[in-house]
């Protein structure tokens, strides 16, 4: 009954997020919109990628695992894509506020592994 759960709230979570996205991405002017709209497109942003990442690796986790303990994928694939759409949507508003260049990304996204390697030891 969880996994039921799980998973229906990750699928809704994606097409709600993917239809407000696009919504957003072809109807909204970021030059002349509120800064609400701006902070609403990157919570959609990051709620797409989470939920994206959430469903594609918990599927993933099943298929390598020959479907042994399912349960058991719930939370760390949650913890995980929510780690990897943190990581998108982070580097996405550090390319808007134009201080992104390679060196600043690696250093992000290795912050972001480290995060995971925390939560995995622990």
């Amino acid at each position: 009954m969880v996994l039921r759960i799980y998973l229906f709230s990750l699928y809704l979570a994606l097409f709600l997020s993917f239809g407000l996205l696009s919504l957003i991405f072809f109807n909204v002017n970021p030059y002349t919109s509120p800064v609400w709209m701006i902070f609403l497109f990157y919570f959609t942003f990051f709620l797409f990628w989470m939920s994206f990442f959430g469903v594609i690796g918990f599927y993933l986790k099943i298929w390598a695992s020959n479907r042994e303990v399912i349960f058991a994928h719930l939370l760390p694939t949650l913890r995980q894509s929510i780690l990897m759409g943190l990581a998108i949507t982070g580097l996405l508003f550090l390319f808007q506020i134009k201080v992104l260049s390679w060196w600043v990304a690696i250093l992000f996204i290795l912050a972001v592994t480290m995060i995971e390697l925390y939560f995995r030891k622990k």
